[in-house]
Order: C-alpha cells, then structure tokens, then sequence
C-alpha cells in the first residue's frame, strides 16, 4: 500500500505490527503502457505539415530511437512509410469528394508539389492522380 505523497517520509513507520517491516513507497510513478495512438490521430491532423521524426518524436514525448522502433512495432511500418501512406490515402479521398486541383491537393496533403504527388501516387497505386479521379467518377465509388 502506498504512503499518500503530501505525508512527509519522517512520518512513515518502519514497521508495522508484529514487526514486519513497512514498505517504503517508490518515488517515481508505476510505468504505464505507453502507445503512440495519439500522436498518430495528431499526425493525420497535420497531414499538410511537416512531420519529420524529430517532430513526431517531441510530440509524443521519446526519443526518435524509441519512436522508430515503436511505430513498427505498433503499425508494421516505419513513421515515414505511415505518413507517406496517410498522405496517399487523404489524396484519393480528396480526389473523390472534390474538385481540387492536382497541386491544391499536393498542398493539402503535404506531398508539396502536384510532381511529387503523381510520382508518389503512381509508386503506390500504379496509376496518376487524375487517371485515379476519373477511374472513381465513372464508376460512382468512392473508396
């Protein structure tokens, strides 16, 4: 059992009845499990912006080490992939739902460069973002 913290160490007893010693409370807090979900949910807010390690890592509070090696543990991808990955997911949904152009979305999705954004696109999914917005207009889906 813990001792309450505004209790003063003098005033905790060494032992307690029967002679059995106390035990004297830890000073730092129980480990918790620590997940990188929020600063994940942040980085799909800050799509636009960047999101290098250092930043990921300053938000979540660890070293860029630990980050690394958290993010794949908990996604199976390293922090540049997952973005990368997000950023080309938010593009194909603003290419469905919008009119934006090519180099509005690049902007919006902080590819940075309507090039950057074809060459990115066409890498993952083999085709080009406009290639992409008429493949879903014509067949109505969207996703």
């Amino acid at each position: 059992m813990r001792q309450s913290p505004t209790r003063s160490p003098a005033s905790w007893s060494s032992h307690r009845d029967g002679g059995r010693p106390q035990c004297i409370p830890r000073s730092l807090p129980e480990p918790t499990a620590h997940t990188l979900s929020a600063t994940r949910d942040w980085a799909l807010q800050h799509l636009d912006e960047p999101l290098t390690l250092d930043i990921l890592a300053r938000r979540a509070r660890i070293s860029t080490r630990t980050l690394v090696r958290m993010w794949r543990q908990e996604t199976g991808a390293t922090p540049h992939q997952w973005v990368l990955t997000a950023r080309i997911d938010h593009a194909r949904e603003l290419l469905e739902a919008t009119t934006l152009s090519v180099e509005q979305i690049a902007d919006e999705t902080g590819l940075g460069s309507s090039t950057n954004l074809r060459a990115r696109f066409h890498d993952s999914l083999d085709t080009t973002p406009t290639a992409y917005r008429r493949m879903c207009r014509r067949s109505g889906a969207g996703g």
